[in-house]
């Protein structure tokens, strides 16, 4: 007679699960990877004053500036129509903007916009109007001077 041999349940190589283990480590580390990254590739939209802005035409960026004159309606097609002055110097840039208007909007108070220069207006990106808060961008040497 002649002996069979039992058919035994083949044993996982011991490599073989570092190299599963490998694989599964470096899949992972690239998909955080890759949701790092496009969690961080939109706010690399410069920011630039007005005098910055004519080097800029044709390409989307963040306007920073103080309104000066301020007319039409936002909700309207034509939109809100306003001229925004450089900080520093003269320098003036009409805007057309289009969405919400936040509360604090008005002449004189500084605003953030995004959009794109094109021969010479800059139309804003809908509802990236911001104002900024004049508290907290005023000197405190200045503040406390005049509270005295």
């Amino acid at each position: 007679m002649s002996e069979t041999p039992t058919a035994t349940p083949e044993q996982p190589k011991q490599g073989f699960r570092h190299v599963r283990l490998v694989v599964a480590l470096v899949v992972a580390s690239l998909l955080g990877t890759f949701a790092v990254y496009t969690a961080f590739a939109d706010s690399s939209i410069p920011v630039l004053m007005v005098a910055q802005a004519q080097a800029y035409e044709g390409q989307t960026v963040r306007l920073e500036g103080k309104v000066t004159q301020s007319t039409g309606d936002a909700a309207d097609p034509n939109g809100l129509r306003f001229t925004v002055k450089d900080y520093k110097g003269s320098e003036t840039l009409p805007v057309i903007y289009n969405g919400a208007v936040p509360d604090a909007y008005k002449v004189g108070r500084d605003i953030v916009i995004d959009g794109t220069l094109k021969n010479g207006v800059f139309t804003a990106v809908p509802d990236t109007l911001v104002t900024k808060c004049p508290s907290k961008y005023t000197d405190k040497a200045t503040t406390s001077d005049t509270k005295s």
